[in-house]
């Protein structure tokens, strides 16, 4: 650089030696335009050789660059692929899982079709056992109502049938009282089937094959007939009843049951006619050797069936209008 300047500066003063001042004044102007021009082109220079190697710089940097961003695009390119490749068989796994959704579709559509066809028929079969209910709840509405009348009906009946029972026991202590004398005569008094049964053996009242009463009997029935006409709500039923040894038929008396009816007739007369009892309260039957209380074929047991048994039964007309009320 020196050595430059100095030639300059020989060329100036040869310049100066040879050339008018005027002349050398314009080609100093050109010199120093000239440097300057030098000057501001070396600082371009220099800037441009900065902003070169900045360029150089960015350059490589750039090209470097380049080649990540190839190795990614190839990263990015077999990613890609991947992708692809995955996304294929999630398509085609999509159009699996589509079709199975379809077909289960398909079969949850039939089974929910087929539920609410149970389900309806759930729904009438409730709806018939709710009117099966219905009509049951009236039905029991009904049947407590009437149970409730024949609850009634049965207390009632209960407290006549308490009421009888006890009539008959008075009854029968009553009896008891009026034939007290004779009780160890062949007379019983007893109660059976809410009934008071007088009974007398036969040899009590005839003497054997006989229908004509004795004289003690007599005595008996009318005690007894004293007895009933205190209590005019008696019914009475004179019973004959025979041994089953045949008897002797006769003109008057056929066979034992007719002995029977007979003998049943003749006390019924005496409590009538004798005894003044209402002829409508008696009832008279024989019921011969069919009806005996000891079936042993012995003498003793023949005198036990050889009886007259007078049944005297308390009037049931109040239970009676219950029992036919309830028909």
């Amino acid at each position: 650089m020196k050595f430059k300047t100095k030639r300059m500066l020989a060329f100036s003063l040869l310049l100066c030696a040879c050339v008018p001042q005027k002349k050398f004044d314009e080609l100093q102007a050109k010199y120093d335009a000239s440097e300057r021009a030098k000057k501001d082109c070396d600082s371009t220079l220099s800037l441009s050789e900065k902003n070169l190697n900045t360029c150089y710089d960015i350059n490589s940097k750039l090209k470097t660059k380049i080649v990540e961003l190839q190795d990614d695009s190839i990263e990015c390119a077999r990613q890609v692929e991947v992708l692809k490749m995955a996304h294929q068989q999630d398509e085609e796994f999509s159009k699996k899982i589509i079709a199975n959704g379809r077909t289960e579709n398909a079969n949850l559509l039939l089974e929910l079709n087929n539920k609410n066809e149970t389900l309806k028929q759930k729904e009438l079969e409730l709806s018939e056992k709710e009117a099966r209910l219905m009509e049951s709840q009236n039905r029991n509405r009904d049947l407590s109502a009437s149970l409730a009348v024949r609850e009634a009906r049965v207390a009632e009946l209960e407290r006549i049938l308490r009421a009888k029972d006890s009539a008959v026991i008075a009854l029968k202590e009553k009896i008891q009282k009026a034939l007290l004398g004779f009780q160890n005569k062949g007379l019983t008094v007893e109660t059976r089937n809410g009934k008071v049964y007088v009974s007398m053996e036969d040899k009590l009242l005839f003497k054997s094959g006989s229908i004509v009463v004795d004289l003690v009997g007599e005595n008996a029935l009318l005690e007894l007939a004293k007895a009933l006409n205190q209590d005019k709500d008696i019914s009475i039923l004179v019973e004959g009843h025979t041994d089953n040894v045949p008897m002797n038929a006769n003109a008057t008396i056929k066979d034992n049951l007719d002995l029977s009816v007979l003998r049943a007739t003749s006390i019924t007369r005496i409590l009538t006619d004798k005894g003044h009892l209402d002829p409508k309260r008696i009832t008279s039957a024989g019921r011969g050797e069919y009806f005996p209380i000891d079936p042993a074929n012995t003498p003793e047991a023949r005198a036990r069936n050889r009886r007259t048994e007078i049944i005297l039964t308390p009037k049931l007309d109040e239970l009676l209008s219950i029992l036919g009320s309830d028909n």
